[in-house]
């Protein structure tokens, strides 16, 4: 893999078997800098092991990743904060205990966000995190990674268990670190709201990366054609509902009578629910 300093992260052919479980067989993409990358798919399509394997969590069986250019090391771990899946916490540890971890870790560590945030949700900063109910603990978590500083947050959920406002307040946290230069990793399987900050994303399934691309773009090489509606040249990716995605030819690309624009959500629903399990449609 040649490394591109377009990209903080690359990964290429990474594969992972558990067992006799093949969890990951070919998952490639690479997340530029400044960008707000979504890996999305179902439960259990791999997205968790992913990113655990990009972390050098657990070891991969094959293929390649580059972080900040090289490969994974420990120096490189105040570069990134994580929000994981399970959202495990230190036993006793207090909000208190956590700050003080957090800011002795991360060299630019901001305080002032980190006390903005923890004021505007009322926690308890002399409470045991464990105690936190699930949604608490994930909001925190969050605030922590963006308070950082770190200039990459790889975060796995972000908004799972939280209550529609906040979620939308967690999601605009997440896009205003982009004006900073940060980038963000983001695993989810909440395809209508990765549309409002995420911009851009891979479709895993099944350990398979199964397209990669800006959501701008895909939306512009992609359509929805309804039913009794002419096909345009081009390769029919799959069903969305009583509806058809097909991915245009590039000349065709700007004729606006070819079906309507998708959504992200078509998009994603389109290649998850492929012809023939996109054995005989390229992907690009």
């Amino acid at each position: 893999m040649e490394f591109n300093e377009e990209y903080i992260l690359q990964v290429e052919n990474l594969s992972k078997r558990f067992s006799d479980k093949q969890v990951l067989s070919d998952v490639s993409f690479s997340v530029k800098k400044g960008s707000i990358f979504a890996l999305i798919g179902p439960n259990g399509s791999g997205k968790t092991t992913t990113i655990r394997c990009v972390l050098d969590a657990i070891p991969k069986d094959g293929g390649k990743v580059k972080l900040f250019g090289s490969d994974y090391l420990p120096s490189v771990k105040k570069k990134i904060a994580v929000v994981s899946e399970d959202r495990k916490v230190f036993r006793y540890f207090t909000a208190n205990d956590y700050e003080a971890l957090w800011s002795a870790v991360y060299p630019n560590w901001d305080k002032r966000t980190y006390d903005t945030l923890i004021a505007r949700y009322n926690f308890n900063l002399k409470q045991r995190v464990e105690d936190y109910s699930i949604g608490m603990k994930t909001l925190f978590f969050v605030i922590l990674a963006i308070s950082s500083g770190a200039e990459l947050l790889i975060l796995d959920e972000p908004t799972q268990h939280l209550d529609p406002t906040v979620r939308f307040e967690i999601m605009r946290l997440i896009k205003s670190i982009t004006y900073e230069g940060r980038t963000a990793l983001i695993s989810s399987h909440e395809i209508f709201e990765l549309e409002e900050y995420a911009t851009d994303f891979a479709i895993i399934k099944s350990g398979v990366v199964i397209y990669s691309d800006s959501i701008d773009e895909a939306k512009e090489k992609h359509r929805i054609v309804g039913k009794g509606e002419e096909i345009a040249p081009g390769s029919i990716i799959g069903i969305v509902g009583d509806e058809v995605l097909i991915r245009v030819n590039e000349e065709d690309r700007g004729n606006k009578d070819v079906g309507r624009f998708p959504k992200l959500n078509d998009i994603v629903v389109g290649y998850l629910n492929s012809l023939e399990d996109r054995k005989t449609v390229p992907i690009v």
